[in-house]
């Protein structure tokens, strides 16, 4: 679990993949929610083996990141896409992302690049943050300002799946399922 304190990755699989060649299951949790996701696709690509892959964004108003508290201007490295090689080995069968939020771009584009990406990708589990946090509940938080707002609605969870379906957007068309798993229900497309 890390919360963006000391995290540089390179594009270095290949230094990774002989440590990472026999994964089936991959899940990094606590990333900021500011942070782009495309960095773990090196991940991806270090580990093809790996059928089952989630990520989960980290926000929350009663936990002060490092940097804010050490003062230190943090730095958002961008990915670009092009720079990541072939994907035609990758044995993903699952994406899971936690916290989802369509509201914070990089999450869509995130979930898009992995959908154009995996050809056996079978589904696409969108989560909302299940568990409340006791600390944010006692200060009496406000659903976070940046990830908050898990799509509720069927209409905007239907949106949301069109979106990430989108040929104009989406190099390669994915049959995977998509599945919005929130407190109240879980809804497939």
């Amino acid at each position: 679990n890390f919360q963006g304190e000391k995290l540089w990755i390179q594009p270095e699989s290949r230094q990774l993949r002989a440590a990472f060649s026999k994964l089936k299951k991959l899940s990094i949790q606590g990333i900021y929610v500011e942070f782009d996701l495309l960095w773990t696709i090196n991940l991806l690509e270090a580990a093809p083996t790996v059928e089952i892959f989630g990520v989960e964004a980290f926000e929350h108003p009663c936990s002060v990141p490092f940097w804010v508290r050490v003062g230190v201007q943090r730095v958002q490295p961008s990915w670009k896409t092009p720079g990541f090689t072939s994907c035609s080995k990758w044995q993903l069968r699952e994406l899971h992302v936690a916290s989802f939020s369509p509201l914070v771009g990089h999450h869509m584009l995130f979930v898009r690049e992995v959908m154009g990406r995996a050809p056996k990708l079978e589904t696409v589990l969108l989560k909302e943050n299940e568990e409340p946090c006791r600390k944010c509940e006692a200060m009496g938080a406000l659903p976070t300002p940046i990830g908050g707002m898990f799509p509720r609605g069927k209409d905007e969870q239907d949106a949301i799946a069109r979106q990430l379906r989108d040929k104009r957007i989406v190099s390669s068309s994915s049959a995977a399922k998509i599945v919005f798993k929130s407190i109240a229900s879980t809804v497939v497309f």
